[in-house]
């Protein structure tokens, strides 16, 4: 029985991408159908539109998760010739790793960290950095925090995006670099968090 709530609807893609998709799903083995909504879930994500739940799920039936190999708990008197017992002292939960924050410079303002892991940048009221110049886009360029590191990915700007001399479309940030969005100048630092 299918839920009236859910009406599926043909959605016509442009073919460029539906051959990049099908290429995809070629090699990962994965349903177009779910290459797609796996995409939409994650673009969701990014934007804020989707917020994943943490919840517990029970194991799966017949798996015992007590280890059968653990010793029986000695009594606590003492006893002739018993070995003393070891007291060990609790651990501290460990540490998480300190993650490297992004920071940003326009021209010669301040650095700012980029606490967002999807940063806009444009000419926009909407956007993060507003950079109100009529050669600069409305929606300039995106900068994403994607696999533990930072892109910056220039949006079909009219003017483009530079990186030493030439345009680009998608950059990997490492720190230290200077990029050029019309007449205006991002530098870039990674410091730790």
């Amino acid at each position: 029985m299918v839920d009236a709530s859910i009406v599926r609807k043909a959605v016509e893609i442009n073919p460029k991408l539906l051959a990049i998709c099908k290429e995809i799903s070629a090699q990962t083995g994965m349903s177009l159908d779910n290459l797609i909504n796996l995409a939409l879930y994650e673009m969701g994500k990014r934007l804020g539109y989707v917020t994943p739940q943490a919840r517990a799920i029970p194991p799966p039936p017949g798996i015992d998760l007590v280890d059968r190999a653990e010793p029986a708990p000695r009594p606590r008197g003492k006893k002739a010739g018993a070995a003393p017992i070891a007291r060990v002292a609790p651990q501290k939960p460990a540490k998480k790793p300190s993650q490297d924050v992004l920071y940003f410079q326009l021209d010669d303002g301040p650095m700012n960290p980029i606490r967002k892991d999807v940063f806009l940048i444009g000419r926009g009221s909407k956007c993060d950095c507003v950079i109100q110049h009529r050669s600069v886009s409305r929606e300039h360029a995106v900068i994403t925090k994607e696999r533990g590191g930072w892109f910056i990915e220039d949006l079909n700007s009219a003017n483009g995006t530079w990186h030493n001399g030439e345009q680009i479309g998608k950059h990997k940030i490492t720190g230290g670099e200077e990029l050029q969005i019309s007449n205006y100048r991002l530098r870039f630092s990674v410091r730790p968090g």
